[in-house]
């Protein structure tokens, strides 16, 4: 057992809770493959090294969406005017998820760490929601579907965030993110609360820089002083790990980012009118990538464009399989038992994202070869439990109904 410091705090009066957990090892289940359209699959990495084989099975099983969403918040000196925008938009964005089927709830964090006495800091606390501007505890660090008057409460929440911190000049939304899902292990009966059994998870970055800055390239330096090395802590792929090491392989979620977009150099201009000097979001963007997210522009005039796109990643999200890499070649076969007709699938950072829910009291069996990174193949008992046809099919149509 590992003794881990899970702590959700009103900044002004340092509260702090204990926890403890125990970290176990990413399981898959064995059997083999065969029909179904996959002909749109990106390719994926050839190793240099051997390959070792990956048999996944599990019977889709029919059951309420849930849907537990974290915002990492960006809470250095250029970002309360892009933080407000967030607020602004984010009670629409819900209010949509509040009018579909989905069972959400809602936890934020911060980018850097928190004071919780004197002498400590914390990375990846949950903050308090706020009713007012007054800073209170009422409303708790999980915001639930059916709160009232979510645009008051975002809007204030945001200003209880607030920016320009000291120490807030080392942006760290990776390592918060990982710290947040250690904090959360469901191992731990003390548990932030922010993560559900059965639940998928959308995270939401908000930055208008990169991992540690400048993602500790130092081709995108401009300050002295600004090149810090990136820990195991800040990496994409560490945190997709530790995800699964501590929520299991079959939990599905993305990562969703409001960046300066690579390559958006129009975007980084406007952003550096304001004073300091932004840098282009390359980690989160590849942390995005990676899991199947959204990448929308911190530019926008508002950010419902942005929000809409998560919403379709999100539905994505909960219609998709965990792969334990991405397959050599792109090479993956699919067998659905009993056959649900011609189903298409295609490959999205390390998930497998199908165009059409399977249906419920199905059989999905995959096979693809990962490099042989040493790790002995895993196994599983436990099914990935996807919503049945009929929840899906009104998603569908909800989501196609906000455009």
């Amino acid at each position: 057992m590992l003794l881990k410091l899970s702590k959700g705090l009103v900044w002004a009066s340092l509260t702090a809770v204990l926890s403890l957990t125990a970290c176990g090892p990413v399981q898959f289940s064995s059997k083999s493959a065969g029909d179904v359209d996959d002909s749109n699959v990106d390719p994926g990495p050839v190793p240099g090294g051997s390959i070792r084989e990956v048999n996944y099975t599990n019977t889709v099983s029919a059951r309420d969406n849930k849907l537990d969403i974290v915002l990492v918040v960006d809470d250095s000196n250029s970002m309360l005017p892009d933080n407000q925008k967030l607020a602004a938009n984010l009670a629409p964005f819900v209010t949509k998820l509040q009018n579909s089927n989905i069972d959400w709830q809602m936890c934020a964090t911060v980018t850097r760490a928190l004071p919780v006495s004197s002498t400590q800091t914390a990375w990846g606390a949950s903050i308090y929601w706020q009713s007012s501007s007054t800073a209170s505890t009422s409303l708790g660090m999980v915001l639930q579907r059916g709160t009232s008057n979510l645009s008051q409460i975002f809007s204030n929440t945001i200003n209880y965030i607030n920016a320009g911190w000291v120490g807030s000049d080392d942006e760290r939304a990776i390592k918060a993110m990982w710290r947040h899902v250690y904090n959360g292990d469901l191992r731990y009966s003390g548990n932030n609360g922010c993560y559900r059994p059965d639940s998928a998870v959308a995270y939401i970055i908000i930055s208008d820089e990169d991992e540690r800055s400048i993602g500790g390239d130092s081709s995108q330096q401009v300050y002295s002083g600004e090149l810090k090395p990136l820990e195991d802590e800040d990496k994409p792929e560490v945190f997709v790990q530790s995800f699964r090491d501590t929520f299991g392989a079959d939990r599905r979620f993305t990562v969703n980012s409001i960046i300066v977009k690579p390559g958006d150099s129009s975007c980084k201009a406007s952003q550096d009118a304001g004073g300091a000097k932004s840098h282009y979001g390359f980690k989160y963007a590849e942390l995005s990538q990676m899991t199947g997210g959204g990448v929308g522009s911190i530019c926008e005039s508002d950010f419902s464009t942005n929000l809409n796109l998560f919403l379709d990643r999100i539905q994505d999200s909960l219609s998709s399989v965990p792969l334990e890499c991405a397959p050599v070649d792109g090479n993956i076969t699919v067998t659905i038992t009993p056959s649900a007709g011609v189903i298409s699938s295609r490959i999205e950072g390390m998930n497998l994202v199908f165009d059409t829910p399977v249906p419920a009291g199905r059989t999905i069996d995959l096979k693809y070869s990962c490099p042989d990174d040493g790790r002995s193949p895993s196994s599983a008992t436990k099914a990935t439990p996807l919503a049945e046809q009929g929840f899906f099919a009104k998603i569908v149509s909800f989501f196609k109904n906000l455009f």
